[in-house]
């Protein structure tokens, strides 16, 4: 018996199968839409990221490359280390510092590392889940703490590998090398300027890791830590000399209690830093500090004082504006200038360049200056380098500055290198190395070569650069004969810089320091320095010495003269070079000195023939020699000057005319180089 359906109900039970149909085929639809879309449409960029998940490149830094000095001995290398993380989440307590584990930990951690509790548990509270602890423990530590989590099983702290950078001559070169930061990346010195070669490539690895993130697998397997080593620096300088310069300048700088000191050494044809020195020096395994790592002798500008003679003497030759004969007022140590004053040590009356330089005339270098004129005595300090970097390749180097003299009382303080202008140790000693050379511009350099550690081969190998030539060879040794009398005359400003068995040129120098607060300049704060070459025959190195702010003995020729001494009878020690057999001293050339503007004299004195410059000469028994002092009564000024220059003895006037008396009297014995003085007056 059939039981009657009701229409309705069956309408209502097709409409529902109806949607349940229609429901799951769209569901199909969607999910064969999906696996379209996926399989097909997405298919590589999804196969890629598939492959993301389990295929990884491992970036492996390279070790950095060693910095060494000139015949390879190492100033910079890179020793194995471990670094200590942490992951504050897998802590005990996650996050939350009051739990009694977490705090336990953190108690013993510190105390492991040698650190503050507080100061740990504050870098662990600031989130995250990677905190570094700290880098590059010594190796004693790092066995210590890893014994410890090993014994307490806790995995939120961990160790891992790294280089750390060391420095094994310590102070040595400190502020040349410079240091680098903890991602290994140069900071100062060398190590910043060098750092694109020093740190190499990074070497990427593929690898492959498992859902955890944990790598199972490494696909050729990286290249050894050598072959991953950062490039070899090589430097010009010569360690021995550079640690001689350093402790030169710690003697010079104590013991005139100043405040710093540099010292630069350089080849002389070449440029080469031999030794770049800076008091106080810094350890550059614990230095952290910017100030104690400054490279003084490229980042402090200075006004230079009577070592710029130099170059106003030289450029004044060399444009025809002087010539050695030529004479001076030098007003007998003070010459007035508008409502200014200039002032010499000592009172000179008349001299030439020589004398100038010989006892560093500040007067004689200001009418030497007035001669060149402000133009072309800027021009002059330009082409000795001076406001221009030297492009020795040290960061943070100082251009200095060099203004146009805008008085006429400017222009005399520039000539004897006072404002306006300031250059850096550097530049300084490098202006002398143009005399040194035969006048030309040497660029000082400080990397000899880069190699690569794998092969061995040269990368980079600078090679001498001549920027310019400066002066003429018969200028420069003009100049360099001149010198010599700095240091050998009885009258000159050097003399604490001669050297024992060789010959040395040089200049002193003492500048008052500008006082900011005034505006002028301080009465007891100077800069002292001396710069110099030896041997003097065949120049090899050119020394700068500058002293900060020296106490009681204060002038270049007492604090600075010593260590230029010190340095130099060193460094031509290890260099194997040859001592003189007689060590007799070339002083300055003695100058004809014209007579006072207005002096009379007969017409046949100017048909007289011009007499040779006359270079002093000595025996090895007696460095300049005796003489008699040959008469003069009655001879004009001229002839009388020229009888003296021959017999190596250096002429004072007083009035025109002939000479009526002389001192010393005709026949005395006098050392070579002694003055004797004569009165003149007009024939009556």
């Amino acid at each position: 018996m059939r039981t009657a359906v009701d229409p309705r109900a069956a309408r209502w039970i097709a409409i529902r199968i109806g949607v349940l149909t229609v429901l799951l085929a769209a569901a199909f639809a969607a999910v064969a839409g999906r696996v379209f879309w996926l399989q097909v449409l997405r298919r590589d960029a999804l196969a890629g990221e598939a492959v993301d998940q389990y295929l990884r490149e491992l970036v492996l830094r390279p070790r950095r490359g060693v910095i060494t000095d000139r015949a390879g001995v190492l100033l910079a290398g890179s020793a194995d280390a471990r670094s200590v993380y942490a992951d504050p989440k897998l802590l005990p307590g996650g996050g939350r510092r009051d739990d009694p584990r977490r705090a336990q930990i953190v108690r013993a951690v510190a105390r492991l590392l040698r650190t503050d509790a507080r100061g740990l548990d504050r870098k662990l509270a600031k989130g995250g889940r990677f905190v570094w602890l700290e880098r590059r423990l010594s190796p004693e530590r790092a066995a210590a703490l890893q014994a410890w989590l090993d014994r307490e099983r806790v995995r939120a702290i961990r160790l891992v590998p790294e280089t750390r950078r060391y420095y094994p001559k310590t102070e040595v070169a400190s502020q040349v090398l410079g240091i680098v930061d903890d991602e290994g990346s140069g900071r100062e010195g060398i190590e910043r300027a060098q750092d694109d070669w020093l740190r190499g490539a990074p070497e990427r690895v593929p690898s492959l890791r498992d859902g955890r993130g944990r790598m199972v697998l490494t696909t050729g397997g990286p290249s050894s830590s050598r072959e991953r080593e950062g490039a070899r620096v090589e430097l010009t300088l010569d360690q021995g000399i550079q640690a001689q310069a350093e402790r030169a300048l710690a003697r010079a700088v104590t013991a005139s209690r100043a405040l710093a000191g540099t010292a630069v050494v350089l080849e002389a044809g070449t440029g080469e830093v031999l030794a770049l020195a800076t008091y106080p020096t810094a350890n550059a395994n614990a230095a952290r500090s910017a100030d104690a790592l400054r490279d003084r002798p490229v980042t402090d500008a200075f006004e230079p004082g009577s070592t710029l003679k130099v170059a106003t003497i030289a450029g004044a030759l060399e444009e025809g504006v002087i010539t050695p004969r030529d004479a001076f007022d030098c007003g007998n140590g003070a010459l007035s200038i508008g409502s200014h004053t200039i002032h010499d040590s000592h009172p000179i009356a008349w001299a030439g360049p020589s004398r100038i330089l010989v006892e560093s005339s500040n007067i004689g270098a200001a009418r030497i200056g007035a001669r060149l004129g402000r133009e072309r005595l800027q021009a002059w300090f330009h082409a000795f380098g001076f406001g221009e970097k030297t492009g020795v390749g040290l960061p943070g180097e100082v251009r200095g500055v060099v203004s146009l003299a805008r008085s006429e009382v400017a222009l005399a303080t520039q000539s004897f290198g006072q404002g306006p202008i300031t250059a850096n140790a550097l530049q300084i000693t490098n202006a002398m190395a143009v005399i040194a050379n035969g006048g030309q511009l040497v660029r000082p350099r400080i990397v000899r070569r880069v190699i690569d550690p794998a092969t061995g081969e040269v990368i980079e190998a600078p090679r001498p650069e001549v920027i310019r030539q400066v002066v003429s060879p018969a200028t420069a040794d003009q100049i360099g004969r001149w010198l010599v009398g700095v240091i050998e005359d009885p009258r000159g400003t050097g003399k604490r810089a001669r050297l024992d068995g060789w010959r040395a040129a040089g200049k002193t120098g003492t500048a008052q320091k500008a006082d900011r607060v005034s505006g002028g300049y301080s009465a007891d704060r100077r800069f002292s320095s001396f710069v110099g070459f030896a041997p003097y025959e065949r120049p090899r190195l050119v020394i700068g010495i500058f002293i900060d702010e020296p106490k009681g003995e204060i002038y270049g020729g007492q604090v600075a003269a010593p260590a230029f001494k010190e340095i130099a009878e060193f460094a031509l020690r290890v260099s194997d070079a040859r001592p003189l057999a007689t060590a007799a001293p070339a002083a300055a050339a003695p100058v004809a000195v014209a007579p006072p503007a207005g002096a009379a004299e007969p017409a046949a004195e100017a048909e007289e023939p011009e007499p040779p410059a006359v270079e002093w000469t000595a025996d090895a028994d007696d460095a300049f020699g005796r003489i008699a002092v040959p008469s003069l009564g009655g001879l004009p000024a001229r002839a009388a000057i020229k009888r003296l220059e021959e017999s190596g003895l250096a002429p004072e006037i007083a009035g025109s005319g002939r000479v009526v008396s002389q001192s010393p009297p005709p026949g005395r014995i006098v050392e070579r180089g002694s003055r004797v003085r004569m009165t003149l007056a007009p024939p009556g």
